[in-house]
């Protein structure tokens, strides 16, 4: 027994030092943002998807994707030390979330797209991507020599984040159909992968492979939350934290824009991005609320907890009582 929690407290520890490697990447490339920034306002309508100070073209680094999966290594963190019952599945979702948005950076950085680059900006960028994909295969590995507690999510949070996830999945699976249809699978297919498009910043992942990877995190995680598993819960949680903050950001953006204020004005095509990416927002807020709720955990072997099993008799009394009894 004591040499089993020497190896759980050696994966912890280990396990938080790799998230601490994942998110000090993130918060450097930000921090060299706002350095770059005249204020905190090139920051979020860089996030936003906005254009920031256009006449000087500087190189900017980061995505909104960038604190947010800052903040998920944290909180992942922040549950391994906690020993949270659901710290391994935190670290298998960052992990894979990881693997996912960092992944097409080795392909995009490799080509070059951002002009008027500082020395050593994209080598910095595409190695914080190679360094992010072997460390999340190490996250994953930590987590698949651990073992949560079991339980089940309650049915009342559960059956409203599983349909609001789903039906946010579902919108924007709707758009990328669209897509298709619109630019053709060949333009749409480059797109995806990073032959084609714009990119505002270094390690922006493709829009279209951005957009398809919620779609994937959603309906997976909608599938998860049906059942009620209660592993599936961080993996829910920040899908609901990525649905949140880009529908947010887009409901700004479109708001700088002027459109909110001329909605009924707007072409029929353009009331409906408008209405999903509302939608998709606030699908978010109640998912991620709602996924908060604590799970019901598993009932111990026997009929009911404190109750002894069917069949069991306890021991009988001494014959001899010990002294002063």
């Amino acid at each position: 027994m004591g040499r089993r929690r020497a190896r759980a407290r050696g994966a912890g520890g280990f396990a938080v030092l790799l998230c601490a490697s994942l998110a000090l990447p993130c918060a450097a490339w930000i921090a060299r943002d706002v350095w770059v920034a005249e204020s905190a306002a090139d920051i979020w309508w860089l996030w936003a998807g906005e254009p920031v100070r256009p006449q000087e073209s500087p190189v900017w680094a980061t995505t909104l994707l960038d604190p947010l999966l800052g903040l998920g290594y944290l909180c992942t963190a922040a549950a391994v030390l906690r020993r949270s019952p659901s710290a391994n599945c935190a670290l298998t979702a960052m992990a894979a979330a990881t693997l996912l948005f960092r992944l097409p950076l080795l392909r995009t950085l490799g080509a070059e797209r951002l002009s008027g680059q500082e020395p050593g900006v994209r080598e910095g960028a595409m190695a914080t991507a190679g360094a992010a994909l072997l460390l999340s295969v190490l996250l994953l590995i930590t987590a698949s020599a651990g073992r949560d507690r079991t339980g089940r999510l309650r049915l009342g949070p559960a059956a409203p984040a599983a349909l609001l996830l789903g039906g946010a999945g579902l919108a924007l699976a709707g758009w990328q159909a669209y897509r298709i249809r619109e630019m053709g699978w060949p333009l749409y297919r480059d797109s995806v992968i990073g032959n084609t498009g714009v990119f505002r910043a270094l390690l922006q992942p493709p829009p279209n492979w951005y957009l398809l990877s919620l779609v994937l995190l959603a309906l997976v995680s909608a599938v998860g939350v049906a059942q009620r598993a209660v592993s599936i819960r961080p993996l829910g949680m920040l899908t609901a934290a990525l649905l949140l903050a880009h529908g947010t950001a887009r409901l700004t953006a479109e708001q700088r824009a002027g459109l909110l204020g001329r909605f009924s004005a707007l072409p029929a095509s353009r009331q409906l991005d408008v209405t999903t990416w509302t939608f998709v927002a606030l699908a978010g807020l109640v998912a991620l609320f709602a996924l908060t709720r604590p799970a019901d955990s598993t009932r111990p072997r026997g009929s009911e907890a404190g109750q002894m099993p069917p069949g069991f008799t306890p021991p009988a009394p001494p014959s001899k009582l010990p002294p002063n009894w």
